[in-house]
């Protein structure tokens, strides 16, 4: 990446300086009181002394490692006496180009003199321009390098919270399975079946931030399907989503996590057990992601230490990925408890 930087100031460097001294060759052509000999000296003086000094000066700024640390008044100080040394060096470098013919062209010292405030100003014009894009420069990669670590932040902690989830899903299964075993084997080996298949999509799904409502609704149907092995009559479940929105985005695995819980609070606790509704909705300001459930709320029943590190969890990964633009709510309707995901667009 530096390379090519550099290429591109040399070139831009040269192109300047060259321009800039042949425009101001066409001018002084024009005045037919200026000879030849003064008009290339001049040529060369201003093309030559100008890529000579603001070269150094940008060497200069490099190998000190100049930093826009300043304040106002200090900057401005020293951007106008770094250019008032450069017009004086370049006047000076005139004036030695200048010298084996002085005495041919009748050069006056005070002319040089008086050029040090014209070159001043475009050493000036150059040196705020070459300032102001290096501390554009700064901004981007300071910018850039402050969304990476974001990134890398996120990605850690979305690493932490998926760490809890799989262990706290794969103890519930397992469990469940070993108690299937000692009343059906039939059963507990459909069971094992379908624990690999949702185990497999959790693998293939932890290093991503999102996945599709097509997918988490299928490995969805495999859980269901494993715990309705467990439950049997006593568990009944629908999923309600529109087509259309089975290419939206959604993080893996939360769906899983809310069923889950509606399981564990809300069917296991019924001795006749309930209903499971997944609904998927799309509407003009807003995704909706619900799970509602046979069951209840105790009186001092709250998000946060009733339905255990699940809820948290999901919260967690929502703040990390949408920001304030996600919500989770949970409510009691009547004899059912819904949890509802509310996604601004």
């Amino acid at each position: 990446m530096k390379r090519p930087l550099r290429s591109l100031f040399w070139r831009v460097q040269i192109t300047v300086w060259v321009v800039f001294g042949i425009g101001n060759f066409l001018v002084q052509v024009l005045r037919p009181e200026i000879q030849h000999l003064v008009l290339i000296l001049n040529f060369v003086a201003v093309t030559l002394g100008g890529f000579l000094f603001t070269s150094l000066y940008r060497s200069y700024l490099k190998k000190h490692q100049f930093t826009f640390t300043l304040s106002v008044r200090s900057f401005l100080l020293r951007l106008t006496v770094s250019s008032l040394l450069l017009a004086i060096c370049w006047t000076i470098l005139n004036g030695l180009i200048y010298l084996p013919f002085a005495e041919k062209l009748h050069v006056r010292p005070v002319v040089f003199i008086m050029n040090i405030i014209p070159l001043l100003i475009i050493v000036l014009v150059w040196n705020l321009t070459y300032l102001l894009y290096q501390l554009f420069t700064q901004y981007h990669v300071t910018e850039i390098e402050k969304l990476q670590l974001q990134v890398e932040v996120q990605k850690a902690q979305m690493g932490n919270l998926k760490a809890q989830i799989n262990p706290h899903f794969i103890f519930n299964a397992l469990n469940n399975i070993r108690a299937m075993i000692l009343e059906d084997h039939q059963q507990a080996r459909h069971m094992v079946t379908k624990f690999s298949e949702i185990l497999r999509y959790a693998l293939q799904h932890s290093d991503e931030m999102e996945t599709t409502v097509a997918e988490e609704l299928n490995m969805l149907k495999q859980y269901l399907q494993l715990v309705k092995i467990q439950y049997e009559e006593r568990l009944s479940f629908r999923i309600n989503a529109a087509p259309e929105l089975l290419s939206q985005k959604i993080p893996p695995m939360i769906l899983q996590l809310l069923v889950e819980n509606a399981v564990k609070h809300g069917i296991a606790l019924k001795p006749e057990g309930g209903e499971i509704v997944i609904t998927i909705e799309d509407h003009p300001t807003s995704f909706l992601l619900s799970v509602r459930n046979t069951g209840t709320l105790s009186n001092n029943n709250t998000l946060e230490d009733s339905l255990g590190v699940g809820l948290r969890n999901i919260n967690e990964r929502l703040e990390l990925i949408y920001g304030n633009q996600a919500v989770l709510t949970m409510t009691e309707t009547g004899t059912d408890v819904l949890v509802a995901i509310t996604i601004e667009k």
